[in-house]
């Protein structure tokens, strides 16, 4: 794919040209470790024939350049390619040696930049430094002997940096990257992922040793943190006297990672650099942290989305970023970019980071200790000679070895070597050009031989390692282990009669076992076969017919049956439907409901008074009275408005017994069959009797009454009557 952007540059950065037809680049940066940038370009192209050069330069599209190490070639027919590798300008330092004038035997409280500047002054000011945060002092010893790149190596180690290149300007900071909100998330931008977390080198406990093997014992207790003395002081006699007592630091973790077996576990620092306890204990608080916790590393594939969308953030090299995937166990994980492979050119392919809480390192990580390893072997000779006091000092010690050696290693006349155990000269190994042979009989007989043909021993303890596959047998009567799983019967996998996959997964044609525990089943189109179940003499049972009997039973589903036979029933609910009108009855009490799912009737057991009373509702919810014994007897019925009476005329209520109306009685149909006498009514005779006395006193009054009556002068309606006559007043006569 033709590429326009990439600029190639010649060994003295004078610009060549562009490169057209390079294609498949790649950019990998590990933090404090590989710059490195790799493309192929076809042979018979300009790019490769012209502008290609090694110790030529190319520059990427973040301005950083990248010298010409290597061209592979290979030949696919009549295809012609080669694969061009490139690092950082930054690795020029291993072309410079260090001078022996600026070479420091032991210096103390040496200050970051000291060292850097010596650096600079020994490239000749072609590299140069800026320093981002502020380091501590520290000493230093054999410092500079090498190149330029082995002693910034050995200042990234002293003062625990980390680097940042921008070409011949390397920045160090405390820590490179920022944490710009980017997330790798579930179907957003990963494409796929793997997540492994390493217990190996996990530390709870940390011993540590300075020079001369001495520790911080009989420090003052007030240099360590409250955490720390808090979790010291729960170990007896881990300080005494308000001084330490012990040379180990706890985290704070320990509780969290310790067993019944393993109340610890202990790891170990030894720095011969340091002489302070003070510093000895900083060194191993920062220890601790780094392995407290067990080290996750997550490498993903991942969608670029800032390629076509700049509002998205880019990842870059020792960015802080969050891992969302719950199915995969990262469940917001957060971690460092220590690892990035980057496709800066290509749409279609993404970045792969790796995200840890770890600093990787492995034996390529600085070229500079190779170099260091290849001069300490250049230094024993001198123009293709062996020095002769490097000589005298390797036989001595080779004469001291080999007579070492002769307690246990001897050469037999007939060939060979034997190595005979010292305390048992029986137990030995023969090793000869057939191969080798362990015996324990003085080489009588063998144990364990392993030849051309293949290995012989009685037993094998251990893990014997990582295998792709292990066949036993021969045509279908096999036994095999590969990484379909483990099956047996047929050498097809999936047609053997026996075989477990790597989930776990089994299948058997038949399988007798005399004890298992099945968490889970399923039996699918198959039966169980037998006489019967019975489990602890008929604890619990099941018989042919399917007759089941268990002492007790918790059983959460649903129960179906059309009848129930004696037992009793505790804690359930009871309902004759699961909504509308129904009958339900359970630890509460007794309910009924109408079709609207109201409840008309209820006898609850929340109380003593609720369980001897019988409370009825209305169609609206609200209560339309009760029934209840509250009282040590009798029974008392009330309601706001209670109705009491009979659809037949023929059967009318019957009240047996004497009633008692402590309100107003209205009779509205009258009343028939009431034999009362005037003393079984409240008030009634003495009532009567009052009116017996107002009768007779009106009587009396009536009987003896008399008054008289005056009128005027009229001719009742005759004009013939003498005018002015007929009135006059007259006394009325008694009753």
């Amino acid at each position: 794919m033709s590429n326009p952007t990439m600029q190639v540059f010649d060994k003295n950065l004078r610009r060549v040209g562009t490169l057209i037809d390079a294609y498949e680049i790649q950019r990998k940066r590990r933090i404090n470790s590989d710059y490195e940038l790799t493309f192929m370009v076809p042979m018979t192209s300009e790019d490769y024939q012209e502008k290609i050069n090694l110790k030529g330069h190319v520059r990427d599209e973040r301005g950083q350049f990248y010298v010409i190490q290597s061209r592979s070639r290979s030949r696919e027919g009549k295809k012609l390619t080669a694969n061009i590798y490139c690092n950082h300008a930054m690795f020029k330092l291993v072309d410079f040696k260090f001078p022996y004038t600026s070479y420091i035997d032991e210096a103390y409280g040496v200050h970051i930049s000291t060292l850097t500047n010596a650096i600079s002054a020994a490239t000749g000011g072609r590299f140069t430094f800026q320093i981002h945060d502020t380091f501590p002092l520290h000493d230093v010893k054999d410092w500079g002997r090498g190149d330029c790149l082995q002693a910034l190596n050995d200042v990234i180690k002293m003062y625990e940096c980390e680097v940042e290149p921008d070409n011949f300007v390397i920045h160090l900071k405390k820590k490179i990257g920022a944490e710009n909100g980017l997330q790798y998330r579930l179907k957003k931008n990963i494409v796929s992922s793997s997540f492994k977390d390493i217990g190996e080198k996990l530390v709870t406990r940390l011993f540590g040793q300075m020079k001369d093997g001495r520790t911080f014992i009989g420090m003052d207790a007030s240099k360590l943190t409250t955490e720390e003395i808090g979790l010291l002081s729960q170990v007896p006699g881990a300080i005494v006297n308000g001084r330490l007592a012990v040379n180990y630091l706890i985290s704070p973790y320990a509780s969290y990672w310790s067993s019944g077996s393993v109340p610890f576990y202990d790891g170990e620092l030894i720095n011969q650099d340091i002489e302070e306890p003070e510093d000895l204990l900083e060194a191993m608080r920062v220890k601790l942290r780094e392995q407290e916790q067990p080290e996750l590393e997550v490498t993903i594939s991942s969608a670029d989305l800032f390629k076509i969308d700049k509002t998205e953030p880019k990842p870059n090299l020792g960015d802080t970023v969050m891992c969302i995937d719950p199915k995969m166990e990262m469940k917001k994980l957060k971690a460092r970019i220590t690892d990035l492979i980057e496709y800066p050119y290509s749409m279609d392919k993404h970045s792969q980071p790796t995200i840890s809480n770890v600093m990787p390192y492995d034996y390529g990580d600085i070229i500079a200790d190779l170099q260091k390893s290849k001069n300490l072997v250049d230094n024993m000779f001198s123009n293709g000679k062996i020095r002769t006091e490097v000589f005298e000092a390797f036989a001595r010690q080779a004469v001291i070895d080999i007579n070492n050696s002769k307690t246990e290693i001897k050469y037999p006349v007939s060939g060979g070597i034997l190595l005979e155990e010292k305390t048992n000269p029986l137990e030995i190994v023969r090793l000869e050009s057939r191969g080798i042979m362990l015996s324990t009989d003085g080489g009588v007989n063998a144990r364990t031989a392993i030849t051309a043909r293949g290995v012989v021993a009685e037993t094998i303890v251990g893990q014997l390692g990582s295998f792709v596959s292990m066949l036993i047998g021969s045509g279908n009567n096999v036994t095999q282990i590969n990484t379909n799983g483990i099956a047996a019967g047929h050498a097809n996998f999936n047609s053997a009669p026996f075989r477990v996959d790597m989930q776990g997964n089994v299948v058997a044609n038949k399988l007798t076992a005399n004890s298992a525990q099945i968490n889970s089943s399923n039996f699918n189109n198959g039966a169980i076969v037998g006489s019967s179940i019975n489990v602890n003499g008929g604890v619990f049972s099941v018989s042919t017919s399917g007759h089941m009997i268990a002492d007790s039973a918790e059983i959460r589903g649903a129960i179906r049956s059309s009848t129930f036979d004696g037992g009793t029933i505790t804690g359930a609910l009871f309902r004759t439907a699961a909504s509308g009108r129904r009958i339900e009855n359970d630890v509460n009490g007794f309910r009924s409901y109408d079709s609207s799912n109201r409840n008309r009737i209820r006898i609850m057991t929340t109380s003593d008074d609720a369980v001897a009373a019988m409370v009825f509702y209305g169609t609206s919810g609200s209560s339309a009275g009760e029934i209840n014994a509250y009282q040590n007897s009798g029974l008392t019925v009330f309601s706001n408005e209670l109705f009491l009476g009979s659809n037949s005329t023929a059967n009318p209520i019957m009240i047996q017994g004497e009633t008692t109306f402590n309100g107003r009685a209205n009779f509205r149909y009258g009343v028939s069959g009431l034999d009362l006498a005037i003393s079984n009514i409240s008030g009634l005779s003495s009532q009567l009797s009052y009116l017996q006395t107002q009768i007779s006193s009106l009587r009396s009054d009536l009987n003896s009454h008399r008054h008289t009556v005056t009128t005027a002068n009229h001719n009742h309606g005759n004009p013939d009557n003498a005018p002015n006559t007929g009135g006059g007043t007259y006394t009325t006569s008694t009753p």
